[in-house]
């Protein structure tokens, strides 16, 4: 595991430009790749981690017992009250057997368990599990668990039980896990799609054959890519594939980081030419301002998660030569600068950018989509660049 004093400025400036985050960008899809999770008993989950996403603008439907999305713009004002957050962590578990995935209210109790960075204590598992059961995150959801099967489906003590097993992997993850995350703005508009999107993935195994895992094409990795698809990212990945094309198409929790990556923060400034094709018809660009790298070392180890020495599986990704070996901590040593995890950089190189492509407008693209777009994103970031400090 990366030392945390290397890479401690960046959490620091990172932590920092995300203090407005939100103000500047109404909708955003985060993705993050986790380290394997230890228990202090010994026990050890599988080698390639885990694979989460928040998506900022998305509530928990809580018209629905069973887990569902809305954008938050539809959530009514009396469950905006009760259950109040403006994204969800979207997680899924090999575990689950009606759902696909489950949505978990708010950012901070998906990475961070509502808890300042520090050693876990025992109070602190059972304050959270209580808090994750009046949240409802796992009513109605079938978990394989051994002990879950052997208890009431939604009694306390049910939701209590699959609350535990799955502490660090769908909530309070960096309790158990090192993070290495992806953001990326979205349009609000967008929204819709995705929980359409999301919800028909979870209700086609709710009264019809069991969601099963594969590690190779039906996994964490392949919900979070098929997601962002749908906010206008990516492009797909199929599920379910044949031998040889699965072999070909890995869709491991690191490597989804790296693709990610390259196509989001590290991608080639996309010109106007290729501009005016794609925002007529997606409005946004992923290649933007606000698109940043981010890392969060596992909280210390405490008396649930043993956090030192914790490892990811990586595998080589075909049609990337130059990068086979590459390592979510190798890609942030070599490319995590303050450009791409410090919004505040980060929008002073993009705030130059944008001028110069729109100084190169030709005349044809004067007065067009792509004009306005641009000048939009400009306007964002002078407006970071005013009120962070």
């Amino acid at each position: 595991m990366k030392n945390l004093m290397l890479i401690l400025p960046f959490l620091l400036a990172s932590t920092r430009g995300y203090a407005n985050y939100e103000d500047h960008f109404p909708a955003y899809f985060e993705y993050c790749t986790g380290t394997q999770w230890k228990l202090k008993n010994g026990a050890e989950g599988g080698s390639p981690g885990h694979g989460f996403t928040y998506i900022h603008g998305l509530c928990k439907d809580y018209t629905s017992s069973y887990p569902q999305v809305i954008p938050c713009s539809e959530v009514s004002s009396v469950n905006r009250e009760q259950y109040p957050h403006e994204g969800v962590g979207i997680s899924l578990d090999k575990n689950f057997s009606n759902v696909m995935w489950v949505a978990v209210p708010g950012r901070d109790l998906t990475f961070f368990g509502n808890k300042e960075r520090k050693s876990i204590s025992s109070g602190d598992v059972q304050e959270v599990i209580q808090k994750v059961v009046e949240l409802k995150i796992f009513e109605d959801v079938v978990h394989k668990g051994e002990l879950a099967r052997s208890l009431p489906l939604n009694s306390q003590e049910y939701l209590e039980a699959v609350a535990e097993a799955t502490l660090g992997t769908e909530y309070a993850v960096n309790w158990a896990r090192e993070l290495h995350c992806v953001r990326v703005p979205t349009p609000v508009e967008a929204l819709p799609k995705v929980a359409k999107f999301l919800n028909e993935a979870n209700t086609q195994y709710k009264d019809g054959p069991g969601y099963e895992w594969d590690k190779f094409t039906n996994n964490c990795a392949h919900l979070s890519i098929n997601s962002s698809n749908a906010l206008g990212i990516n492009k797909p990945i199929k599920l379910n594939q044949k031998f040889i094309k699965k072999i070909l198409n890995l869709a491991l929790p690191a490597n989804t980081f790296l693709m990610y990556a390259d196509k989001t923060v590290l991608a080639k400034m996309p010109s106007n030419k290729l501009l005016s094709k794609v925002i007529p018809d997606k409005g946004f660009h992923p290649v933007q301002v606000g698109s940043i790298m981010s890392n969060y070392p596992a909280y210390p180890s405490g008396e649930k998660f043993e956090t030192t020495d914790l490892g990811v599986l990586t595998a080589p990704r075909i049609g990337k030569p130059l990068k086979l070996l590459s390592t979510p901590e190798k890609y942030e040593k070599k490319y995590m600068t303050s450009q791409n995890s410090d919004l505040r950089a980060n929008a002073q190189m993009w705030q130059k950018r944008y001028s110069h492509l729109l100084n190169n407008l030709t005349p044809d693209q004067k007065n067009s989509m792509l004009e306005s777009y641009l000048q939009k994103q400009l306007d964002i970031s002078n407006r970071i660049l005013s009120t962070e400090n």
